[in-house]
């Protein structure tokens, strides 16, 4: 991963209040094994919580209501981790099978009144609250099956995406994992354009987290 460049400074954001909370989900894709980190990435510290702490406050920020936490091969630990921070874990049996697999266990746990629901890996941990409540915007706005969001023509995370789509990942064998799902629906895809760099960033190994945890202190130094 190539060194993430300086955030911006995040902007403060009025959170929703708790009774006009979206009716969107979050499911924070927690269930690998981490090999390449040598321990788990839910529960590396940043600042003065965890990588899962952020990613579970940032949707809050950003008034998502329900967020789902996927774990799997650490799940004892991140699900005292998620008890501790008030949210869901939803167990993947099956994820050595690999990432797909914690996507179908996640939508098949989505509440039958949610319209959307944002897909993130929890090894993307800077996303801003206000880039999460951009895509919300868009998507209640405009209705697209598939929101991207967009940083200088490349796409990253998280993708918000319909419940229309939810049949259709459960039903899928797994072959070309979500991208085969969406990859049948171009017309129904959309772009958005973001300002926030770390829509790119992920962390697979020690020296990403160490560039991870640099780029969180330049924010933090700048008052988020």
């Amino acid at each position: 991963m190539p060194n993430p460049p300086a955030a911006p400074p995040e902007p403060e954001i009025e959170p929703i209040p708790s009774g006009e909370a979206a009716p969107l989900a979050a499911l924070i894709l927690a269930a690998g094994e981490s090999s390449r980190m040598g321990r788990p990435k839910p529960l590396l510290p940043l600042g003065d919580d965890s990588v899962l702490a952020r990613l579970v406050q940032a949707y809050q920020r950003a008034g998502v209501r329900d967020i789902l936490v996927v774990n799997g091969h650490w799940a004892a630990e991140v699900a005292e981790e998620a008890d501790r921070l008030g949210v869901p874990a939803i167990l993947n049996a099956d994820y050595r099978r690999g990432m797909f697999s914690s996507i179908q266990a996640g939508a098949a746990a989505l509440a039958e009144d949610i319209r959307g629901f944002f897909m993130h890996p929890v090894d993307v941990a800077l996303v801003r609250p206000a880039t999460i409540r951009l895509l919300a915007d868009v998507f209640f706005s405009y209705n697209p099956w598939i929101l991207y969001p967009r940083h200088k023509g490349r796409r990253g995370h998280p993708p918000l995406l319909s419940r229309m789509l939810a049949p259709e990942i459960l039903a899928h064998d797994g072959d070309g994992g979500l991208r085969a799902v969406l990859n049948r629906r171009p017309d129904r895809a959309r772009d958005l354009d973001v300002d926030d760099p770390a829509v790119l960033w992920d962390m697979d190994t020690p020296a990403d987290y160490e560039r991870i945890l640099k780029a969180w202190n330049e924010i933090a130094a700048q008052g988020d």
